[in-house]
């Protein structure tokens, strides 16, 4: 999932992402957030975002946009990044 500004996106040939991972034992990890799947939408099993592997890629590699995370799952992403940034202590 990308994971940077729109104005750094639009200037750069490069974005942040966070990887997703469909093993959901990793969700215990410090700087992970649980991103749920709908019926209706993508991604179509439950991820975990692994906010300790943030890295930039071109942005050449993306293939589609899967969707916008919920209000909760941007909180709860906020809060792992900060847990893999060293900002605040791990839960």
């Amino acid at each position: 999932m990308i994971w940077q500004s729109d104005a750094p996106t639009r200037l750069l040939e490069s974005v942040l992402v966070v990887p997703l991972t469909t093993n959901l034992s990793r969700a215990h990890l410090a700087g992970t957030a649980l991103i749920e799947s709908f019926a209706d939408r993508r991604p179509p099993e439950d991820s975990v975002a692994l906010a300790f592997q943030l890295r930039a890629i071109p942005k050449a590699s993306l293939v589609a946009r899967i969707r916008e995370l919920t209000p909760s799952e941007w909180d709860e992403l906020e809060l792992a990044t900060d847990e893999a940034l060293g900002r605040i202590r791990p839960q």
